[in-house]
């Protein structure tokens, strides 16, 4: 996997999820939303303005492509 400025939001995401039992729901869901990955981060842009405070503006830009997702999906299966 290459490195990407999106990799921390994303790790912490993950950890997050394992650390709430939802990985499982959340592979699921990513493997579901995979072909829709452009479609995803354009309703991922589409919140931003939506959502209040910084706290979830790294996460939404990091989910804000077809990458991100794809990542999002490499790391939840990685730690498994």
């Amino acid at each position: 996997m290459t490195p990407s400025p999106h990799n921390e939001p994303l790790e912490q995401l993950a950890n997050a999820l394992n650390q709430r039992g939802l990985a499982t729901p959340a592979r699921i869901l990513l493997d579901i939303l995979a072909p829709l990955g452009f479609i995803a981060g354009q309703i991922t842009l589409f919140a931003r303005p939506f959502v209040p405070g910084d706290r979830w503006a790294r996460y939404i830009d990091a989910l804000s492509d077809r990458q991100g997702w794809e990542q999002l999906r490499d790391i939840l299966n990685r730690d498994c």
